[in-house]
């Protein structure tokens, strides 16, 4: 067994397959998945692991093609398809809830201005707008009723969106300070976005020529963010911002079992069984009148590495169980059980 570890520069999961390499004594090798000759180079391997980030602009071109081609070739790839292709692409979800019936927060897109014009003539407010793209809550924003709706509309297009607006981040940031979350050191460092556009902004045009608008559900003022892979789960409930409606980025977190309840853990297992992803990150909002669960959205992502790891985990049981790990380790071992198995 041969596993090829590909290792971007925004993300940490490598580094951790790597010591789990060692620790099992895995013959693996890192490599630099910028190279044009990647393919050649890991061409021996059996497992071929690439943690892609969202924000590297070069992921963005051609990570989800890279691994997939590999697949399409017989290797064990991850994340592979059922689990990547949807990754950061918020109207390919959208899709993919409808078309295998899972309960997910009802969402509109509209690929021209008059569509989107007649809709929100019939429609009720507030509605929440994304983009496409973006994690942490980026790019989420909240139309209070038709006026604004229509100038996110006039927007899409025309000048289009950036994937990040320097003036957004640092409202959360301070948001963040207010809250003891940072510094004020990492604020005044932060300022400099106000000037200085990140890499992804200057690579990528505008976001353009759609728009995407989902029910807003009236909740608890939380969400709830479940990291799964194989039978086990992390969960954690996330509170929304002082004066916001966002969770995710929130940073003001819980993972008390007393927060989770275990309708919501069968839930997130009976939507993982559905998407057959090898890992899943899933929020959920419970709405505040039914008390149903909905899905937000997925990323194959583990969103807590270092902080979920001394909280115990899930089983699809709805027990809670009190241990030490590494979730991203757990993506590794299926990886290595799938290939075991094709061998016998």
């Amino acid at each position: 067994m041969k596993i090829a570890i590909l290792r971007p520069r925004l993300t940490t999961f490598s580094s951790y397959w790597m010591k789990y390499c060692e620790e099992h004594q895995y013959e693996y090798k890192a490599f630099d998945p910028y190279d044009s000759e990647i393919v050649d180079k890991i061409r021996d391997y059996d497992i071929i692991l690439f943690d892609h980030h969202q924000a590297d602009y070069r992921d963005v071109l051609f990570a989800k093609q890279l691994l997939f081609s590999l697949e399409q070739a017989g290797k064990i790839v991850f994340p592979n398809f059922r689990t990547g292709w949807h990754f950061d692409d918020k109207l390919g979800q959208k899709y993919l809830f409808e078309a295998l019936g899972i309960q997910a927060a009802k969402s509109w897109v509209f690929y021209d201005k008059k569509s989107a014009y007649e809709w929100i003539e019939t429609t009720d407010f507030p509605k929440v707008f994304k983009l496409r793209g973006g994690a942490g809550s980026a790019n989420v924003m909240l139309a209070h009723n038709a006026r604004e709706a229509k100038s996110f509309v006039r927007r899409a297009f025309g000048r289009g969106f950036a994937q990040f607006r320097g003036r957004d981040y640092v409202r959360d940031r301070y948001k963040a300070y207010k809250a003891k979350k940072i510094t004020l050191k990492a604020l005044l460092r932060s300022c400099g976005r106000l000037i200085i556009p990140t890499e992804y902004t200057k690579m990528h045009a505008p976001e353009k020529g759609y728009v995407y608008f989902q029910e807003f559900i009236p909740n608890d003022g939380f969400d709830l963010r479940f990291s799964m892979s194989g039978e086990k789960a992390i969960a954690m409930k996330r509170y929304v911002r002082a004066g916001d409606f966002r969770a995710s980025g929130s940073h003001i977190c819980s993972f008390d079992t007393e927060d989770i309840a275990k309708d919501a853990v069968a839930f997130a297992f009976e939507c993982n069984d559905r998407l057959k992803m090898q890992a899943c990150s899933i929020d959920l909002v419970r709405h505040i009148t039914n008390k149903q669960y909905y899905v937000v959205e997925v990323s194959y992502g583990h969103g807590m590495i270092e902080e979920g790891s001394s909280h115990g985990y899930w089983t699809r049981d709805g027990q809670h169980h009190e241990a030490d790990f590494i979730s991203v380790n757990w993506i590794l071992e299926g990886l290595v059980d799938q290939l075991r198995k094709n061998d016998k």
